[in-house]
This record gives structure tokens, C-alpha cells and sequence, in this order.
């Protein structure tokens, strides 16, 4: 979004002490425009509304002139900082009151198709903001924080070296290839296993006798109902 400010006094003289006003506050050249000739092309080409255009071109005499501001979005602030310094000198109405005007930007697609980055260092950047010389125009300046770093080049390993990586931070050895028996414990024997839980198969009861396992526990599962 670019604010369009744009106020007509009485002298030439006026207009340029405005626009060095500004040019102070940090506005760059190719934001600045006095026109001091009621040319309707010339307003116009300053991105002064049809209508405004039209409204100065009748109202501008001899010896007065136009000044013109084309503030960015960013910095933020920078429209209220212009309406103000152009509003600290006498202005002449011409039928428009204080005109600020609101121009939506969008950006070229067809021309960033080609490279993401083509020849500056933000994509869909006005080229009037790029090299203009407006302080802080980059986003990194606004956050505070590089958005786009210099290319480095990073290793391709994680540890330079034939080391295991486990190696770097762990005393032993993750993988070995020592080799193991088929068994978890030598000499044939199963695991958690002895000669009472490996038995011949029991019967289809509980407990061999069909006793009831809950006498054998001492205790009663089921009781009478009451």
C-alpha cells in the first residue's frame, strides 16, 4: 500500500522547503515530486488520482507549485510523518481538501517467474524501494533480524571421519559383530525354564485331585446368596 500525499502552495518556494523537510525525515528522492506547471500529464505521472489531477490542473496559477509524496507501507508511520510535515505549511485548496490517496501495490508476477531472488534481495519488492536509499525499507530491518543469509556451505556428514558416530558421544560401540549362539543361555537349556515348569501335560482340570482353588488358597470365591 503506497499513501499518495499531495498539496499545492502558493510559492515554489514553499513546496521545496516541504520537500527538503522530508528529504530530512528520510524520504528518498524518488518519492518526491514538485510540479510547478499545471501539466495534467505530469500530476498524473507523480500517481496522482484522475480526479485530483484534474482538480489541481484548474486550481494551479503561476508561481505556485505542486508538491507530491509517495509514502511506502514500510516504514510504518512514514504517510502519517509525510501528511504531517506537508501539513505544517500553508496550503491551497483545490477542492480536494487534504488529499491522501491510497494506491494498492501489486507485484509483477511474470517478472519473478523466472529466479525467486532476480537481482535484489527481497522478492516482490517495488523497484523504487530497492536502492532508493529509504532507511529501514528491508523486512530484516523492520523485524530486527536477517530474513535472507549469505550462502554457506555445510558438511554432507554428520562427523568428518570413518568413526561411528555412537563413538563421539557414548563409550561403547552401538553395533557389534561378535558373534552369538542360537540360544539364549549355553548348554541347551531354555530360557526361564527348569525341570518343574517343563512337565508332562496336565490334565483338563485346575489342579490335579479337582480340588477347589479357592480352599487351596484358603479363602471363598463364591458365597451363599443371601
Amino acid at each position: 500500500m503506497t499513501t499518495v500525499v499531495s498539496r499545492l502552495y502558493d510559492t515554489v518556494d514553499t513546496a521545496t522547503r516541504v520537500a527538503d523537510q522530508l528529504r530530512a525525515k528520510g524520504f528518498p528522492e524518488s518519492t518526491l515530486s514538485v510540479i510547478t506547471t499545471p501539466d495534467a500529464g505530469l500530476i498524473a505521472a507523480a500517481r496522482v488520482g484522475e480526479a485530483a489531477t484534474a482538480a489541481y490542473a484548474r486550481a494551479m496559477k503561476a508561481g505556485q507549485a505542486l508538491l507530491v509524496c509517495r509514502a511506502p507501507v514500510t516504514p510504518f508511520g512514514a504517510a502519517r510523518v509525510a501528511m504531517t510535515v506537508a501539513d505544517s505549511e500553508a496550503w491551497i485548496d483545490a477542492g480536494r481538501g487534504k488529499c491522501n490517496e491510497y494506491i494498492r501495490e501489486v507485484a509483477d508476477l511474470d517478472m519473478q517467474t523466472p529466479r525467486i531472488l532476480p537481482k535484489h534481495p527481497l522478492m516482490m519488492t517495488r523497484d523504487d524501494y530497492v536502492g532508493s536509499g529509504w532507511a529501514g525499507w528491508r523486512m530484516s530491518d523492520v523485524f530486527g533480524f536477517p530474513t535472507v543469509s549469505r550462502r554457506r556451505d555445510y558438511k554432507l556428514s554428520v562427523m568428518q571421519g570413518t568413526r561411528y558416530m555412537s563413538r563421539g558421544f557414548w563409550p561403547r560401540p552401538l553395533l557389534s559383530a561378535k558373534p552369538r549362539p542360537s540360544r539364549v543361555i549355553s548348554g541347551g537349556r531354555l530360557f526361564l525354564s527348569s525341570s518343574r515348569s517343563v512337565s508332562t501335560p496336565h490334565k483338563s482340570s485346575v489342579m490335579s485331585g479337582h480340588p477347589r482353588i479357592f480352599e487351596k488358597l484358603g479363602f471363598r470365591g463364591l458365597s451363599a446368596r443371601r
